[in-house]
């Protein structure tokens, strides 16, 4: 046997499975040399740490911010992207997932409604909750940038001067962020998720992908960050453990807290940037107008659109499932 397929066996027995509890590279070759002996160089085994570092299927993962190395946790399909036969099979139970998934929308529209940017729920079916599954053509969230005016004592209202200016440079009045929300992703899953959000993004004027779960693994990060760069595709984490989701109060009960309250919620985040967006120059209006057809909540999306312009306020409209 190999010192590669030697270390397959050895390291899962060795590293930890907490990211935060990783060993640093010293260590880790002092515990494999005491199983295996002295018959390897330390060159050749940080070699190939490193080098399994970046198999998906192999055991060990190394940090991305910081050093030492975990053991990776097998993960055999997205959450909230594309559907496979074991979707629950990490999780256990899918209303444990799907409470999951309606926390972190309510948090990500919380988040939003903070630096005055409007989510609009695209996801939801028939009963007017989301999907698991999520769509191939629409994101889970829409988010409206508009100008506003920081002179306003009251609701926030349009800055009048800044729209009627961009109406007449025949730019659009409203930013439109297409955003796709993951419970997580793995190395296994991570390239149907981004393409699936890229799809989903695509004829909005900027793409998103936000993940609830923390992005520890180098190889999964160094992953994401190269798509994200390559298709100009924002990611970000909210950095929170799934756990940590469960022990939350519910989805209408985060959308109803006072500043305060949230703030705890807030509290428990640790929001990691990996790329940035890259704006389009403009919608693909043909594509929305078609989309506006196939998906109710499209045609909603324009209507609360062309609702607030006429207002001349933004208004939040809040998630479907409560």
């Amino acid at each position: 046997m190999n010192l590669r397929e030697q270390l397959r066996h050895l390291l899962p027995e060795i590293l930890p499975d907490d990211p935060a509890e990783a060993i640093k590279g010293t260590e880790l070759i002092r515990l494999v040399r005491h199983r295996l002996g002295e018959g390897y160089s330390d060159a050749t085994l940080r070699y190939h740490f490193s080098i399994l570092s970046y198999d998906p299927t192999s055991p060990i993962a190394k940090v991305d911010q910081g050093q030492g190395y975990y053991r990776r946790q097998k993960k055999t399909a997205g959450l909230n992207g594309v559907t496979r036969p074991s979707l629950f099979d990490e999780e256990g139970d899918s209303d444990q997932c799907w409470s999951r998934f309606l926390r972190m929308v309510a948090i990500y529209e919380r988040l939003s409604l903070q630096r005055s940017r409007y989510p609009f729920l695209l996801n939801r079916n028939s009963s007017g909750a989301p999907s698991m599954e999520g769509e191939w053509d629409i994101p889970d969230l829409v988010v409206a940038d508009w100008d506003l005016d920081a002179g306003s004592d009251d609701a926030p209202r349009f800055d009048a001067s800044m729209l009627d200016l961009r109406r007449h440079l025949g730019g659009p009045e409203v930013g439109i962020t297409g955003v796709q929300l993951k419970l997580s992703v793995s190395l296994e899953t991570f390239s149907a998720d981004f393409f699936q959000a890229l799809s989903a993004t695509r004829w909005t004027l900027q793409s998103e992908i936000v993940i609830a779960e923390g992005l520890n693994d180098e190889a999964l990060v160094d992953a994401l960050r190269s798509l994200g760069h390559q298709f100009g595709v924002g990611i970000s984490s909210l950095g929170i453990q799934l756990t940590q989701l469960d022990e939350l109060p519910s989805a209408k009960e985060i959308r109803a807290m006072s500043a305060a309250e949230f703030e705890a919620v807030q509290n428990l985040l640790r929001i990691q940037k990996i790329t940035l967006p890259t704006p389009r120059h403009n919608i693909d209006w043909p594509a929305l107008n078609a989309l506006r057809k196939k998906h109710d909540s499209v045609s909603d999306l324009v209507r609360w659109l062309s609702d607030c312009l006429a207002k001349r306020q933004p208004e939040w409209v809040g998630g479907a499932v409560r």
